[in-house]
């Protein structure tokens, strides 16, 4: 009886532990699973999944504080993060217009911020400036200086115009690979909040073409009432001196005929230089209509310059023509005209050199804007004076004391008519250089 009474205490003490285990477990799992659920919840919160709601416990406690206030608070969390991306969306559809319009644009666009870091810029202004400033957004506009050494004066002007936080208007001239442009610019401040200043943004075009265009109407202009005003008299002028001396050289003493033919044949002399200049004049203000044709030009450009060769021994012609040169359709004897007179002008150039050198180069170009035929004419003289470099081709400007300064004009005028472009610069050495472009068509 007491063996049996000992083990059933011992059934009983493990049932009782087993019991008590279980309870345990039971309440374990009981308090903990609103943790676990919470921490699903959390997981899929954390995956995107912003519509995931938790069973409502109805517990009273701290856990169902958690599991209702994870339910509150997962579709604001969806609200908001469908608000920002409808925002972000938005911004980048203005983003996508702004970059359109300014990519529309025939104004160059560059906008810096208050530490003169580049924010924005569009591709006319990369066209004008021939640079690439995609690389130097968010840095500072400096560094195009330091890598474009001719825009310099450019990127310090507005720079100095970004310090002073006011309105700006100038033309600033830059002198690059393709000749000097002028470019009309306008900057504006702009402001993040009434006292902090927020950058700068500069609008600008190359008016170089309108302004050489206005300057030549106006010299054609001049050049038109010059030559009807100032030839008409020139002939009766010179028939009177050469009238007075076959009337009156026979009749006079040696003394006086020495003077009345002197003077008088300074008077015709003058007249012929007179003339010259009109018809300098008049050309300049009436070039005749092309006439096109497939043309050689290191041909032309040989033929011309063997001329040069026999009359000019004592001035070294070189030549470095490409041989696989296209034919370019043009007028010839327009171009050879500009050839005559650019070795003309050298040859002057290089009278006072003790070894006068002349080199002319041609060369096809592949360039991002088209196929070019490039001419180059360059001497070893005393260069273009630096204020006269800038209006080499104008009318009327010239350093000899007896030129017109129409013969450059005139070249440049027959290079545009061929769609070309020209430009002067004074080599390292210091001599000058004349680069002519003519796109392969």
């Amino acid at each position: 009886l007491r063996d049996s009474f000992t083990l059933t205490l011992r059934l009983i003490l493990l049932a009782t532990v087993l019991s008590a285990i279980w309870m345990a477990i039971y309440s374990a799992r009981r308090m903990t699973a609103p943790i676990r659920t919470l921490a699903q919840g959390t997981q899929a919160i954390a995956a995107g999944n912003y519509d995931k709601q938790l069973p409502n416990t109805r517990r009273k406690d701290d856990l169902g504080f958690l599991v209702e206030s994870f339910n509150d608070m997962a579709p604001r969390i969806s609200k908001a993060r469908g608000q920002a991306e409808l925002n972000q969306q938005l911004i980048e559809d203005q983003h996508a217009y702004l970059e359109t319009v300014l990519g529309g644009l025939s104004s160059g666009v560059i906008a810096i911020d208050a530490q003169d870091r580049i924010r924005t810029s569009n591709v006319s202004a990369e066209t004008i400036l021939e640079a690439t400033l995609d690389k130097f957004e968010d840095y500072s506009i400096l560094n195009v200086a330091t890598e474009y050494p001719a825009l310099e004066h450019f990127i310090n002007a507005i720079q100095t115009a970004a310090v002073s936080n006011k309105e700006w208007r100038e033309e600033v001239s830059l002198f690059g690979t393709s000749g000097r442009k002028v470019l009309l610019c306008r900057g504006t401040p702009l402001r993040q909040s009434q006292s902090e200043p927020g950058g700068y943004i500069v609008v600008f075009d190359d008016v170089t073409a309108l302004l050489q265009a206005q300057r030549d109407s106006a010299w054609g202009e001049v050049a038109r009432r010059l030559a009807h005003e100032i030839k008409n008299p020139l002939t009766p002028i010179q028939l009177s001196a050469e009238r007075l001396q076959r009337k009156f050289l026979d009749k006079m003493s040696d003394t006086d005929t020495e003077i009345l033919q002197k003077a008088t044949g300074t008077i015709i002399a003058q007249v012929e230089n007179m003339k010259g200049m009109v018809n300098a004049f008049s050309e300049y203000a009436r070039l005749p209509k092309l006439e096109r044709q497939p043309t050689n030009l290191n041909q032309l450009i040989n033929d011309t310059l063997e001329l040069y060769r026999t009359n000019s021994a004592q001035v070294m012609i070189e030549t470095c023509l490409d041989p696989d040169l296209p034919m370019v359709d043009a007028d010839p004897g327009r171009l050879r005209q500009v050839t005559h007179n650019l070795v003309k002008n050298a040859i002057e150039a290089l009278s006072s050199q003790s070894d006068p050198q002349l080199r002319v180069a041609t060369e096809a170009l592949q360039k991002p804007n088209g196929r070019f035929i490039e001419v180059r004419f360059t001497d070893n003289g005393a260069g273009f004076p630096e204020d006269l470099l800038e209006y080499a081709f104008e009318p009327y400007r010239t350093s000899k004391p007896k030129g017109t300064g129409l013969g450059l004009a005139i070249v440049k005028k027959i290079v545009e008519e061929h769609a070309g472009t020209i430009w002067a610069t004074n080599t390292e050495t210091g001599g000058a250089e004349i680069v002519m472009r003519f796109p392969i068509i």
